[in-house]
């Protein structure tokens, strides 16, 4: 056998070896960890159990880099994998801590924030659990987990319906395991109450100014309703900042700058009667201006056979991740020119270089 002929054996036989210990961790994974490799803009590294002490030894923990520049600015916080599902927003994070160093101001990552529900392969089963890519470093395996806390480690039965400490109500019970239904959080709640409450917590101590949480919806196509026969329109949510009313402005002045840039957003604010949510809840009760923003995942199209969450023609990975990022640059430039409080970025890719290189080139 000649020596590239034994090298490529070897490399498959180490790649399988590798997904066989992934797979195999999938089932209920305890302590699974968020591959995240850090770059030389991070200059610490914490836990969310720093902020909720209940989530340490458990499932639930995640890591929390910070980019501190050491000079005064802003404070930002981005919030990826609240959804694991929702792959943009966990790449774009953990492309932020692989890359991003901070030159004034501060920012902190939570690259995945429900790693229980990223250690279970999404229930929908059409996208597998682990996603080949080609980084910087070689292969590398981006995770597609699921939209719920695993119930194993939420430890109880889903209830009937899922009652908001407001009292608003949703019939689904499977929304108590929603991190994005349980804001502002609980100490002594539920698992994925606490995981709220630890973010709110983080917020509070480290006074941050504004905070972004990164999510997917379905697209915007239009589809044959499978019930009915009749067509039905696509997503409402796809290509949205959605803001809570206080940061409306500040939202709006965003959503015009991304335009500039060949990037169109529809802007929105938070509906006072939807409870639980993250950019209503951490702008009401904190003095952090929250935001929340939305690309198109084919994975979310319920009517999709096989999707292509990747490499699809019309909505690829890193044309979402571009959107992202750039909606993170924007509100930091946009926050500064209105407070008057900066947060300066570099080494952070632009949407057009993601576009002609891929995501991989910014993974290390």
């Amino acid at each position: 056998m000649s020596v590239l002929k034994m090298k490529t054996l070897t490399r498959k036989l180490v790649v399988a070896f590798v997904m066989l210990l992934l797979v195999s961790s999938t089932s209920h994974a305890a302590f699974f960890r968020p591959d995240v490799r850090p770059g030389y803009g991070v200059t610490s590294q914490g836990w969310l159990s720093d902020y909720c002490e209940s989530l340490r030894g458990t499932n639930l923990d995640t890591p929390v880099f910070f980019l501190d520049s050491g000079k005064p600015g802003a404070s930002a916080l981005v919030l990826g994998g609240t959804h694991p599902r929702e792959l943009a927003g966990v790449t774009s994070a953990t492309m932020l801590v692989e890359n991003c160093e901070v030159k004034v101001g501060r920012l902190v990552v939570i690259p995945c924030l429900n790693v229980s529900g990223m250690s279970i392969p999404d229930q929908n089963g059409k996208v597998p659990h682990f996603l080949p890519i080609e980084s910087r470093s070689g292969l590398r395996y981006l995770p597609y987990g699921d939209r719920y806390v695993d119930i194993q480690d939420q430890g109880q039965p889903d209830p009937e319906k899922f009652q908001h400490f407001s009292g608003y109500e949703i019939d689904d019970g499977a929304e108590s395991r929603n991190i994005n239904r349980n804001y502002p959080g609980k100490k002594d709640g539920t698992p994925t109450a606490q995981v709220a409450f630890g973010v709110m917590e983080l917020i509070r101590k480290e006074k941050i100014n504004f905070s972004i949480d990164l999510h997917e919806s379905g697209t915007p196509d239009y589809f044959i309703d499978r019930k009915n026969g009749e067509v039905s329109p696509g997503s409402r949510l796809a290509y949205m900042l959605v803001c809570n009313p206080k940061a409306l402005e500040i939202g709006a002045e965003t959503v015009l700058a991304l335009e500039e840039k060949g990037i169109s957003l529809k802007v929105d604010q938070s509906n006072p009667e939807f409870r639980g949510l993250s950019h209503l809840e951490i702008g009401n009760t904190t003095d952090c201006l929250s935001f929340l923003s939305e690309t198109p995942n084919p994975g979310q199209d319920t009517w999709r056979e096989a999707p292509d969450v990747i490499s699809d023609s019309d909505y690829p990975l890193k044309m979402r991740v571009g959107i992202c990022v750039e909606v993170v640059k924007s509100l930091a430039d946009i926050y500064g020119e209105t407070t008057g409080k900066k947060l300066v970025m570099e080494n952070v890719p632009s949407y057009e270089e993601l576009q002609e290189k891929d995501v991989g080139a910014f993974l290390n």
